[in-house]
């Protein structure tokens, strides 16, 4: 009797052991865990249209509402400035050109063909206590299953943050930068991905974002959630080069490109949205 419980005592501590060793070493970890990852690393990945959100019914706050109630349509659209700024995180890993998945152990990173810009994502780490603000933001993940679970925070002052469509906008095959309303973030925003292969060629990013200085509950995206796969060729990162901080629009009259006076941009739009 004592030398069967003395088995099953070694047993039950095998068993622990091997829990306690599995749980040190979660997926992500290893050179080996290559096989058992999910494959966002084949080729690269493009998304479609809108990039910007469509409209919902998450509630703002009083704050967020006195914010929008101020905003004027055309004019306080965020034009893009010298060197060519990114607007940040999401905007800019939705915008439509490829990006590509990287790993090491410990890392995922995600290459964008816009800007050059690339997004670290911690694997299994905690957040710093006092991140550094970014246009990324400091991302850490990891992996429920086949679905990669990243929670981004610390993110710079100036991103450009959808708020929301202007009323009756916004209905049409792509969101227009003249329909929405942007607007500044608070302290503590926070953006939450749930990023899965839905099929072999089909990559969906489901973001949530946390932010109670706009919303009086988390606000869930609507666009940029499903990318498709790109292969071959065709998905080889190129480089990325800004030519000008000032409007450009093809004139077909002149059969060239025209740069135009960002004034002129403006007294068009304005026009156009009174008719």
């Amino acid at each position: 009797m004592i030398k069967h419980k003395i088995l099953r005592a070694v047993a039950l501590c095998s068993v622990v052991l091997a829990l306690v060793a599995g749980a040190a070493e979660p997926l992500g970890s290893s050179w080996a865990d290559v096989t058992k990852l999910p494959d966002f690393f084949t080729g690269s990945w493009r998304g479609g249209i809108p990039v910007l959100d469509r409209p919902n019914n998450t509630p703002f706050t009083a704050q967020a509402q006195a914010y929008i109630d101020r905003y004027k349509p055309i004019q306080d659209i965020p034009f893009a400035g010298p060197r060519c700024p990114t607007p940040g995180m999401p905007i800019i890993q939705r915008i439509g050109t490829p990006f590509k998945f990287f790993y090491e152990p410990g890392m995922i990173a995600i290459s964008m063909e816009v800007g050059s810009m690339t997004r670290h994502i911690k694997l299994n780490a905690k957040h710093s206590e006092r991140p550094n603000p970014s246009y990324l933001g400091e991302s850490v993940g990891h992996f429920e299953g086949g679905t990669l679970v990243v929670d981004s925070v610390g993110f710079a002052d100036d991103i450009l943050l959808q708020y929301g469509v202007l009323p009756g906008k916004g209905t049409g095959p792509n969101v227009e930068a003249s329909e929405v309303i942007f607007g500044p973030h608070g302290p503590n925003l926070r953006m939450v991905e749930r990023m899965r292969l839905i099929d072999a060629d089909t990559l969906e990013d489901r973001m949530t974002i946390f932010d109670d200085t706009i919303w009086k509950q988390p606000y869930v995206t609507n666009a940029g959630q499903k990318f498709k796969r790109i292969r071959g060729e065709a998905a080889w990162p190129i480089e990325w080069v800004c030519n000008s901080s000032d409007p450009v629009s093809f004139d077909t009259r002149q059969d060239k490109i025209v740069v135009e006076d960002p004034a002129a941009v403006l007294k068009r739009l304005e026009q156009s949205e009174k008719r």
